[in-house]
């Protein structure tokens, strides 16, 4: 994926989105799990482990994933890839930076859960490239208008100079 991309697409894309926390549309675990095309190991020495947080690792993949239990089903919470790929601070990311991991259905689940926020990063794209296309019009037009004006006053000094 190219930098530009990266930052006017994929980061865009919240990775809270799939945050348990106020998430109409939790996503259960083990059904993350089935999308995963890489082994992953659960871990129970971190933080939140006896309060019903959970951790899975795949520590050649940089690869962590965060759940928790909500009457007694486990969902996705957070995940964390690779080095600082969606912003300089973290290794949290969008599902989408997942996907040379995810097989070809977790990608597709991936695009119709956030089949609204890419509807909205393409409508705003659209304006604006609407907007610039209105300045390069308004543009156009002044620079004709600087051309002709610039030629009248050439045309006045000859005249002038007579």
């Amino acid at each position: 994926m190219n930098k530009e991309l990266k930052a006017v697409f994929y980061n865009k894309l919240q990775s809270d989105k799939i945050k348990i926390n106020w998430n109409k549309n939790p996503i259960k675990m083990d059904l993350f799990i089935s999308f995963l095309t890489i082994e992953v190991k659960r871990t129970y020495d971190h933080l939140g482990n006896d309060t019903g947080w959970t951790r899975l690792k795949n520590e050649d993949h940089k690869l962590i994933i965060g759940g928790g239990k909500v009457n007694g089903i486990e969902y996705l919470d957070r995940l964390e890839y690779g080095v600082k790929l969606d912003n300089p601070y973290n290794n949290y990311v969008n599902p989408f930076y997942l996907f040379d991991i995810l097989t070809k259905e977790g990608q597709s689940f991936f695009l119709d859960y956030y089949a609204d926020d890419i509807d909205t990063i393409v409508t705003t794209e659209k304006a604006g490239i609407a907007i610039q296309a209105r300045r390069l019009e308004h543009s156009k037009v002044i620079l004709s208008d600087m051309e002709k004006e610039i030629e009248l006053l050439k045309s006045n000094c000859k005249q002038q100079a007579i």
